[in-house]
């Protein structure tokens, strides 16, 4: 069943792979922000990632990017973990009109860097899952359907 909203806000990687966790972490905080929801409403493991400097660096410069986004009315936040690319890109619902991916992006930047790119600026061979499965091609796909925006983050480990 495909995910009924105006605008989906996807969070991809894996917590346990290091800095690939850095889109499920900032999916849960966007959604924690925008429902007005209190630091006591976060996940553990939430907590336990956002405790470090680095991380907190990481996000204002997310929350510096996200602020000019109009994410009122429809809005699913999806923790998708690994499966954005087999489940939720390939179930896309007409009602979409906006998905804003949030993921690490190996592009010419320092580690720790957050930029916004289109499907079509994406670096050649550098946007994979950790299965070694390129994700261009159903974001360009995808892209045809509604407005797609990747947030991305120079991972360092």
């Amino acid at each position: 069943m495909p995910y009924h909203a105006k605008t989906i806000v996807v969070g991809c990687g894996n917590l346990l792979f290091k800095d690939d966790g850095f889109g499920p972490i900032v999916v849960n905080l966007l959604e924690k922000y925008f429902e007005n929801q209190t630091e006591d409403d976060f996940d553990p493991m939430v907590i336990s990632y956002i405790e470090n400097d680095f991380s907190k660096d990481v996000l204002k410069e997310v929350e510096d990017i996200v602020c000019d986004v109009d994410l009122s009315g429809e809005v699913k936040f999806i923790d998708a973990g690994n499966g954005a690319t087999h489940f939720i890109f390939s179930l896309p619902d007409e009602y979409w009109e906006k998905v804003i991916v949030v993921d690490v992006v190996d592009y010419d930047a320092e580690p720790g860097s957050v930029r916004t790119f289109s499907p079509f600026e994406m670096p050649r061979d550098k946007y994979e899952n950790v299965h070694t499965y390129a994700v261009e091609e159903p974001l360009h796909e995808l892209s045809e359907k509604c407005e797609v925006v990747i947030v991305g983050c120079k991972p360092g480990e």
